[in-house]
């Protein structure tokens, strides 16, 4: 019995002495998922924001790391070609209290830029993007908002002659005319312009330049090049006052999502952005294009503010661009496209590129496709960093890109150095009867 009772401590010390030693284990487990998500998911000296893409608010781009970097200041200086953007971008600070999170940016930052090489040899996949973002780009063919079902066929081989005559046949810029209901309920045939968009200049323009927003434009002096142009296109609320250097002062066009006429931060009925241009318009609907669905749930009301504008100023050219045109657009990209692209309408900048091809015998496009001073800055007046701005997220951008690179015919000299796209006009395409 004696002997008994004295090994009763040492068993009871054994059990104890496991349960603290799987309690250690089950310790340093969960410290290093914490380390782990923290690395992955945020940002030293930086605010948390929910990982997830929003799959509601339709052109919330999905963040690389998962995570808005909203940072305030003043105009960044751009980052020289060839140099660590990922560090540069975040200013003098000296903040970074995490070597790890460092190199993470690092790390993501030339992922992204791998990619960019890539698109300049016309040769990428979406399986070279970041695991964030496929994640984002999955997310929103999963969620497949605006229901697309395409049904057409695919044909990935064209050659760049063929494609470019694939574009001469199907693209035909629409607007709204007020001819199909609801609008010719709405009396919007008296509304809009008398003049449709594409016979609007009469003639056409013979040299154009597409100005994207990119962050990759500062510091590139193409202001003068820009504007030697007869004609300028530029998206949104994108400023010229204060970067004529680079991004030139000359507006001819002016394409706009519809956030910009319902958002009241854009002042869109008193910016001079607005003044004094054509106004072109636009709204995703669903695929199967029902406007009178759309009319009453848009992504944003841009009906209300368009008829306003209108009334007011009637004399300057406002166009709405017809769904069916957004669609088209999309439906040529996916038919390019082996890989199964985002169900989402293309970005404006596709639309505009298209738009000009059209309108114009030679295209000259602006940092859509990045040059060496690629940067994720989303937009060159704007202190956002996202890699999704380039390489999409809730926009197929990717394959935008990569089908204007396969008609593109610059040099691959000035893609880099300018991040100039070269475009023929579509009349000026001679195609086979």
């Amino acid at each position: 019995i004696v002997v008994l009772d004295s090994t009763l401590p040492e068993k009871s010390f054994m059990k104890q002495w496991k349960q603290l030693v799987l309690v250690a284990m089950l310790a340093w487990v969960l410290l290093f998922l914490a380390l782990f998500s923290y690395f992955v998911d945020s940002r030293a000296g930086e605010p948390r924001a929910p990982a997830p893409p929003s799959l509601t608010d339709t052109r919330r781009l999905a963040s690389l790391q998962g995570s808005y970097r909203v940072i305030m200041g003043s105009q960044p200086e751009a980052t020289p070609a060839g140099t660590g953007a990922g560090r540069d971008r975040f200013g003098s600070d000296g903040n970074r209290k995490n070597n790890l999170a460092d190199d993470l940016e690092q790390y993501y930052f030339s992922r992204s830029k791998s990619v960019v090489h890539r698109l300049w040899k016309g040769s990428v996949s979406a399986r070279m993007l970041s695991p964030r973002l496929q994640k984002a780009m999955k997310d929103y063919v999963s969620a497949n908002k605006h229901r697309v079902a395409y049904r057409g066929h695919r044909d990935t081989q064209l050659s760049p002659k063929d494609l470019l005559c694939e574009l001469k046949k199907q693209v035909r810029i629409r607007t709204l005319d007020g001819s199909e209901p609801p609008f010719s309920r709405l009396g919007w045939n008296r509304l809009v312009p008398p003049r449709t968009l594409d016979r609007l200049y009469g003639s056409r323009f013979r040299t154009c330049a597409v100005v994207t927003s990119a962050g990759a434009i500062l510091n590139s002096s193409l202001g003068k090049e820009i504007d030697s142009h007869e004609a300028v296109l530029r998206f949104n609320s994108a400023p010229t006052e204060g970067y004529e250097k680079d991004v030139g002062s000359k507006t001819t066009i002016r394409i706009i999502n519809s956030q910009i006429l319902a958002n009241p931060k854009h002042q869109f009925n008193t910016s001079s952005l607005y003044k004094h241009v054509t106004l072109v318009a636009w709204d995703p609907a669903p695929y199967a294009v029902n406007l009178w669905k759309w009319y009453k749930s848009p992504d944003y009301d841009l009906f209300t503010p368009y008829v306003e504008h209108r009334k007011k100023n009637s004399s300057q050219p406002f166009y709405i661009l017809h769904p069916k045109f957004i669609w088209q657009l999309w439906d040529l990209i996916q038919r390019n496209t082996h890989e199964n692209i985002q169900p989402n309408p293309p970005s404006s900048g596709f639309i505009g590129i298209l738009l000009m091809m059209v309108l114009c015998e030679k295209v000259h496009v602006y940092e859509y496709i990045p040059s060496e001073r690629h940067t994720d800055l989303c937009h060159y007046h704007e202190q956002y960093y996202d890699a999704a701005c380039t390489l999409g997220a809730y926009h197929p951008l990717l394959y935008e890109k990569m089908l204007v690179q396969r008609i593109n015919r610059g040099s691959e000299y000035n893609l880099r150095r300018k991040g100039r796209v070269t475009l023929p006009g579509l009349s000026k395409i001679s195609c086979d009867p």
